[in-house]
């Protein structure tokens, strides 16, 4: 039976526990970092879940959640493997890990945006999920006063925004479908003069013909002055039904 010396018995005890209460201190600052990336993941979450948008409060949740993990675990290497590593383990440099989560989270944005001819729908879903995965990298690297206030400035951005552009002046933006009857020789001319004539104006890039069983059909964006045109769709709307010609119509505001 070998007998270790008592003062070497009582040093591999205090290194033991030692290593033991250093494991659950970081395992306890994980976890608190982790439920405080949930709470503000899920709060910018939630104001998208309640707009009905795709993405709602658990991608928003999940998002901040891992970006929060992965950071948090290039801060301690010497635990990696429950420490068999030991002072293997080196010095990890966060800053890479924080590239890789902006790159893979902007893929996860870009699959959100959806184009429906002149519409663009998606942006602001794909910016916040991005915004939230830095919410998750802040408090992954212990900044919890920005991560708080970068939460605070999102939904502000979000909530209040939409209604400060609403009092603002701004022009207005309506997509124009108008599909003409049977064996109708559209003249491009007669639309820039139907547009010229009202003070309306179109950008070309957004001029388009299409033809089908042999009628002609054509979509264009228009773009009219809240100063002249108080009510740009009624308007339009009650002009293209007067007009000959004109089998079928729809008028929608392009949004974002």
């Amino acid at each position: 039976m070998i007998k270790l010396p008592a003062d070497g018995l009582k040093d591999a005890l205090c290194a033991a526990i030692g290593e033991n209460t250093q494991m659950l201190s970081a395992n306890t600052s994980i976890a608190l970092h982790l439920a405080g990336a949930f709470v503000l993941g899920s709060l910018v979450g939630y104001e998208r879940h309640f707009r009905g948008r795709a993405a709602g409060t658990q991608v928003y949740a999940i998002v901040c959640m891992a970006s929060c993990a992965v950071t948090i675990l290039a801060g301690y290497p010497q635990l990696w493997y429950a420490g068999a590593l030991g002072g293997a383990g080196g010095t990890a440099d966060p800053t890479r890990v924080i590239g890789s989560i902006v790159t893979g989270v902007g893929f996860l944005g870009a699959g959100l945006i959806v184009q429906d001819g002149s519409n663009v729908r998606g942006l602001t879903t794909a910016a916040s999920v991005w915004a939230c995965a830095v919410i998750g990298i802040l408090v992954g690297t212990s900044l919890f006063a920005p991560a708080v206030g970068l939460t605070g400035l999102l939904l502000l951005g979000m909530v209040a925004m939409p209604t400060v552009e609403r009092i603002l002046p701004a022009r207005t933006a309506l997509t124009v479908k108008v599909q003409f009857a049977a064996n109708y020789r559209l003249h491009e001319e007669a639309i820039d003069h139907f547009a010229l004539m009202r003070r309306f104006s179109i950008p070309p890039e957004s001029f388009s013909i299409s033809y089908d069983a042999g009628r002609c059909s054509i979509q264009f964006l228009i773009v009219a002055d809240p100063r002249r045109h108080a009510n740009a769709l009624a308007q339009l709307s009650t002009e293209l039904r007067d007009l000959p010609h004109v089998e079928s119509f729809t008028i929608a505001r392009s949004t974002t």
